[in-house]
């Protein structure tokens, strides 16, 4: 397996090839659609909670409602398998190596129940 272990699940605003191209290289990867959980009007909420009940990290786009939902989470004792919080990215090359770089440099402890921001990946 590709990665130091962080299983991840893709909200619905990134795009459903991620995952797809992800697992294509070894990582474990879900998309929301592929979990059944896309185009229902899901809250954020409850995504994070399915991605925690997974055991399964966040990547997501949605800076505003992710910040809060993990500050809340926090405020209510609950725990999450992670959040990674990514800018708009629109090229979907750069957005798949920037997260591998991600998943290649982060260990499932240390993204456990933390939010980290995906970072731009080092240039080969």
């Amino acid at each position: 397996m590709a990665g130091l272990g962080i299983r991840l699940y893709t909200d619905e605003m990134v795009d459903i090839d991620l995952a797809a191209e992800l697992r294509r290289r070894g990582y474990d990867a879900e998309s929301c659609k592929e979990a059944g959980r896309s185009n229902q009007g899901i809250p954020d909420a409850e995504q994070l909670a399915y991605a925690a009940q997974n055991g399964r990290a966040v990547l997501t786009f949605d800076i505003a409602d992710y910040l809060s939902l993990d500050a809340d989470w926090k405020a209510h004792g609950q725990q999450h398998a992670g959040i990674i919080i990514s800018p708009w990215v629109r090229d979907p090359g750069e957005l798949l190596r920037r997260v591998m770089w991600h998943l290649d440099q982060y260990a499932p402890e240390q993204q456990h129940d933390t939010l980290l921001w995906l970072s731009a990946s080092p240039q080969p």
